[in-house]
């Protein structure tokens, strides 16, 4: 009886530990998109103020895209290797750093140079992401979770829209860049707060071991069965 009420609570416990996860996990990832998708609704206020024209955005927007991509590749085989809560704290926080010094900027060199290392910054966003949710969530439900996770892509591009779309009616382009690394500054605080890297962290067993336990117990009766004489 002791054993079966300490299995629900740590049944429990766990189930508790991978919502959490989830539902942070999704928060943070939708507030990447604040400090990257925030550009396009402040590049009419760029051109007006700072005269930049279409060639120059358009340069560094595609060396952000490519950066991104080649960041997505290497920050997953780190990301494989590293807590995957500081990782992804980490990345948001320097994303957020270089939209402040954006923000701050005017000169076409520095404005292009910090989009592009944003880009590097952002691809440390999904790669721990999914290290979680492999951690957390076991395989036979992964893909129905993961079904779910990936809204916060649609959540995030939403809200950084509406978010900025009113930010720029109303003040200069540059805060468009200065509200969501605030944003993004909590959000980070709230991951740090919310996220743990793997379940042995808070005193569960991880799911390849739960696992392990339920073969050991099926070739256990396995034996037990071709051990009975014929």
């Amino acid at each position: 009886m002791a054993n079966h009420t300490s299995t629900n609570n740590l049944s429990d416990k766990f189930k508790y530990w991978q919502r959490r996860t989830i539902i942070a996990t999704m928060i943070g990832y939708a507030l990447y998109y604040f400090v990257r998708k925030n550009l396009s609704m402040a590049i009419p206020g760029m051109q007006e103020d700072l005269g930049i024209g279409k060639a120059d955005l358009g340069i560094f927007l595609t060396l952000h895209g490519l950066i991104y991509g080649v960041s997505k590749f290497v920050n997953g085989i780190i990301g494989d290797r590293v807590n995957a809560r500081h990782f992804m704290v980490l990345g948001l926080l320097l994303s957020a750093l270089c939209n402040v010094v954006f923000g701050f900027s005017s000169a076409v060199m520095v404005l292009g140079i910090t989009w592009v290392l944003n880009g590097w910054f952002q691809g440390m966003g999904f790669p721990p992401c999914a290290r979680l949710m492999t951690h957390w969530v076991p395989p036979q439900e992964l893909a129905t979770k993961m079904s779910v996770w990936n809204t916060s892509h649609s959540i995030g591009a939403g809200l950084v829209v509406i978010v900025c779309g009113y930010v720029v009616s109303h003040m200069t382009w540059r805060w468009a860049f200065f509200i969501p690394s605030l944003i993004a500054i909590l959000g980070a605080i709230y991951l740090w707060i919310m996220l743990r890297d793997t379940p042995s962290s808070v005193g569960l067993p991880e799911l390849h071991e739960d696992k392990s336990q339920e073969e050991k117990k099926e070739r256990k009766k396995i034996s037990r069965i071709q051990s009975v004489p014929s």
